[in-house]
């Protein structure tokens, strides 16, 4: 992708200039719990009520073993199993008093008030392996299907396919949503205008070899940043297309949070050999 092209689709999506970066990342650890956990995929900041929500997978299929925890913004567990029966919860999205759930095969609507799940919207696939969650500014939904190579939309109560497409969304798994950009992480980075589902550009974002796999996805006030399912490391992707690792520290990140503005970066992480933790960061580049 032309790299020009790259920096001015982004301004125009994102409503700002952009700038190649070339910040140096300061990351300071917060806090970091492990207690209740069990592959905690996704995390979802509820500021209103000064809780963290986390999906715990317990298993990638249909067993009624997963479930959401609940930690304070200190790292207090507050209920480890707070809502429970769901079938390997990944993606969390959050707007108002509603979480949106990533469920294997349907999409789940929890009531954060009363902790009750108030509707489900499954898929007409079979086997979507639905991933992550994303909600764009006008109330939107959008989920990742990684086994189906499909961005769903929830469209009243029904999760219909938006763009499935074999290629560009092989093993689809993170999305960002911002103004009309749609931008899918998975095996490649791919960029779609939301309201139409056209691609905005003829190739992905980047052709690095060792850029793949893309699980979280976050926006820091000028670059992409991006966890990998295959590479412990956090990295950076530029307005030029240039993706590289912020350090060399092993986060084994896997669907984190970012608030540019404040720098909290909140971390579900898998160490291997069942070591899980949650990890809260301070996250700043100067």
């Amino acid at each position: 992708m032309n790299k020009a092209f790259l920096a001015s689709l982004l301004a125009a999506c994102l409503g700002q200039p952009i700038h190649a970066q070339d910040e140096q990342a300061k990351i300071r650890e917060i806090w970091s719990v492990s207690d209740g956990l069990f592959e905690p995929e996704s995390v979802a900041v509820d500021e209103d009520r000064n809780v963290i929500y986390v999906s715990n997978v317990v298993g990638y299929g249909i067993n009624g073993q997963g479930y959401i925890s609940q930690l304070s913004m200190s790292g207090r567990v507050i209920k480890a199993k707070w809502v429970e029966g769901l079938n390997a919860p990944t993606g969390l999205a959050l707007k108002d008093d509603k979480l949106f759930i990533a469920d294997v095969n349907s999409l789940k609507v929890l009531d954060v008030n009363s902790g009750e799940i108030v509707s489900s919207h499954p898929t007409p696939d079979r086997n979507p392996c639905l991933n992550d969650v994303a909600l764009a500014g006008d109330d939107t939904v959008y989920v990742s299907g990684s086994c189906s190579n499909t961005i769903y939309r929830l469209e009243g109560h029904n999760l219909v396919p938006f763009i499935t497409d074999n290629d560009a969304l092989h093993y689809v798994n993170g999305l960002f949503t911002s103004g009309e950009l749609l931008l899918s992480g998975g095996w490649q980075i791919r960029l779609w205008n939301r309201l139409t589902g056209q691609p905005l550009a003829d190739g992905p974002v980047t052709r690095q070899p060792d850029v793949k796999d893309i699980d979280g996805i976050a926006w820091d006030g000028s670059a992409f940043l991006m966890s990998m399912v295959d590479d412990p490391r956090l990295w950076r992707l530029d307005a030029s297309g240039i993706a590289s690792p912020i350090s060399e520290t092993a986060f084994h990140a896997l669907d984190f949070y970012y608030d540019d503005l404040t720098g909290l970066l909140v971390m579900p992480q898998n160490m291997g050999e069942g070591q899980y933790r949650i990890t809260a960061y301070r996250l700043t580049f100067e």
